[in-house]
């Protein structure tokens, strides 16, 4: 029996990507730090009253993402009026809602290194695609970015921290790019949580050119796959014709809104989280066979010192069952280590000693 022809139906700039790659845990023991993820759990107290909270959640009605409640509350913790915001099954799906509403001509201009989906989504939206090569030893952006004002339309994507730098780009720089109204800057808040970077979301009334993304998946709440987007009345108004409707359940929708009013539990475990990042980056620092880049975010990245050590290391990690996000190309001898818990984190720095004491 013949097979299908996938070119004939599959568009090529599809055919032509890689699948983004995420994890399994398919073996007891395993250390997992590559997601950046939170490893902190809540207390069963929390749980209990959230339970309670969710339990008479209409599951058989469509969502109810206009609930007053909600929406009161996110303004409240956002300071920022519901026009101006909308929400998304993930970031992912935003970026994705983002880029689908451009034109074919508009150039996607990404650092490099940075967030894979900014490209893939690009890419499979047969949009040009432009890399900024970031600094080889601070990944600053290169002080001329968006320097040509005679480009075209263009939109920038920044991931601020930046992932997997760890990193703050330059707000001059970034700010210089949202006076030039060909531009749209998107400035990606996933791990603002983890620094003392004041957040883009106050300039949304004095840039309409300006996109702001926030999401609570990185403070522990990454299952319930709730993303938010921040932009002027002109922009926002695009972008909800073609969001699909009902994009977010209703047991989401009900959970943001008790996680909302119990915040305090995870500012816990985001101060926990950042304690922990400051050890673990002192004790990475220690070790002869890596170099560690300070990070403002929930994760750590570190680089081989060797070349010649990346095969014998990958074999390690795999035989120690230790999952950490590791990169290909011009990045292979860098990996990005989520900060764990106190005992995972110790875990971690044991097991590289040990590595350390094999060479």
């Amino acid at each position: 029996m013949p097979s299908i022809k996938i070119e004939n139906f599959i568009k090529n700039s599809v055919i032509g990507l890689q699948a983004y790659k995420v994890s399994e845990l398919d073996a007891q023991g395993t250390l997992k730090l590559d997601a950046n993820e939170s490893n902190y759990t809540l207390g069963k107290n929390v749980k209990r009253r959230y339970a309670n909270f969710i339990k008479d959640t209409l599951i058989n009605l469509y969502p109810d993402s206009g609930s007053k409640n909600l929406i009161k509350s996110l303004e409240a913790f956002y300071k920022t009026p519901a026009k101006n915001f909308m929400f998304g099954n993930g970031s992912d799906e935003l970026i994705s809602i983002i880029l689908l509403s451009l034109k074919k001509d508009v150039s996607v201009n990404i650092p490099s290194p940075s967030f894979s989906m900014y490209d893939i989504i690009a890419r499979y939206n047969d949009l040009k695609t432009n890399r900024i090569p970031l600094d080889g030893k601070s990944f600053d952006l290169p002080k001329n970015t968006g320097a040509d004002k005679n480009a075209g339309s263009s939109i920038y994507f920044f991931s601020y921290p930046n992932n997997p730098t760890g990193n703050h780009f330059d707000r001059d720089i970034m700010k210089s790019l949202l006076k030039n109204k060909n531009n749209i800057v998107v400035v990606d808040e996933a791990y603002i949580y983890f620094s003392d970077a004041e957040s883009f979301i106050k300039y949304i009334p004095e840039y309409d050119n300006l996109i702001v993304l926030r999401t609570f998946s990185k403070i522990g709440l990454a299952g319930l796959r709730f993303g938010m987007l921040f932009a002027g009345d002109k922009l926002i108004g695009e972008f909800k014709k073609i969001k699909l409707p009902f994009n977010i359940n209703s047991l989401t929708l009900s959970s943001i809104e008790f996680f909302l009013n119990n915040f305090g539990e995870f500012e816990k475990n985001i101060k926990k989280t950042v304690g922990q990042r400051d050890k673990l980056y002192s004790a990475l620092n220690k070790l002869d066979f890596i170099f560690a880049y300070p990070s403002d975010a929930n994760f750590i990245l570190i680089k081989l010192k060797d070349n010649k050590l990346k095969n014998k290391f990958n074999r390690f990690l795999e035989r120690n069952k230790i999952i950490i996000r590791s990169f290909t190309g011009e990045m292979e001898l860098f990996y990005r280590i989520t900060v764990g818990t106190p005992s995972e984190n110790k875990k971690l720095i044991d097991y590289f000693k040990n590595f350390t004491a094999s060479l």
